[in-house]
């Protein structure tokens, strides 16, 4: 397969030794073997007939431009939603949406909404308050959880104010406005639709009786 990969700067995988030796043969043997590596990748790339497969073989900060560059394909193999749902999670931060807002938005705005959805499990609620930990006063995200404790966990992580301060936001869903739903290890994950949460009454977490 012929992936555009303009851009695409080729780091080395975490566990390539990208130091350098005092002994200039050494120094020199080791070059040659980081070139036969990123050699042997860039074969391995273009022999890769799954857009997916082929953008988690490159190194991590690779693969957004690797994603951007073939989107198309994506598409047209039907794995747009898949690689979209892959990025956000490694690239989601507790600051924001993931970086810049509006190109998640964007990039969730081209998924196939059933497709999307089919790829969590199904929400098993007509409605619910869903929960974020994150620095104070960033509210707005697609991301959010159920588990209360959870998302405390994620505000106490960012409480140092040397860190922004951290802080628990709630917000009042029903199941049309839920994208996905994600079941991981250690936590459920709910994606809200960015057309919901432009307009959602989020507020801070009241525990009841205050």
């Amino acid at each position: 397969m012929e992936w555009n990969v303009e851009g695409v700067v080729f780091l080395h995988p975490p566990d390539a030794y990208t130091g350098t030796f005092d002994n200039a043969k050494m120094q020199a043997r080791h070059e040659r073997q980081m070139q036969d590596k990123l050699a042997q990748l860039k074969d391995t790339l273009q022999r890769q007939a799954d857009p997916l497969k082929a953008m988690k073989l490159l190194h991590v900060k690779d693969q957004p431009q690797f994603f951007r560059n073939n989107l198309g394909q994506f598409r047209q193999a039907g794995r747009l939603e898949e690689a979209v749902l892959f990025l956000y999670g490694r690239f989601n931060s507790p600051f924001s949406s993931g970086g810049d807002a509006e190109t998640w938005n964007d990039l969730f705005a081209d998924c196939d909404p059933e497709r999307l959805y089919a790829l969590g499990e199904p929400v098993g609620f007509a409605s619910a308050t869903v929960y974020r930990g994150s620095v104070a006063g960033v509210r707005t995200s697609l991301s959010w959880t159920p588990d209360r404790r959870r998302a405390e966990g994620f505000a106490e992580r960012w409480k140092d104010p040397s860190l922004g301060g951290g802080e628990l936001f709630e917000v009042d869903v029903v199941k049309a406005d839920i994208m996905v739903y994600l079941r991981h290890r250690h936590e459920d994950e709910v994606l809200l639709k960015p057309a919901f949460i432009a307009s959602a009454e989020i507020r801070p977490f009241r525990s009841k009786g205050m």
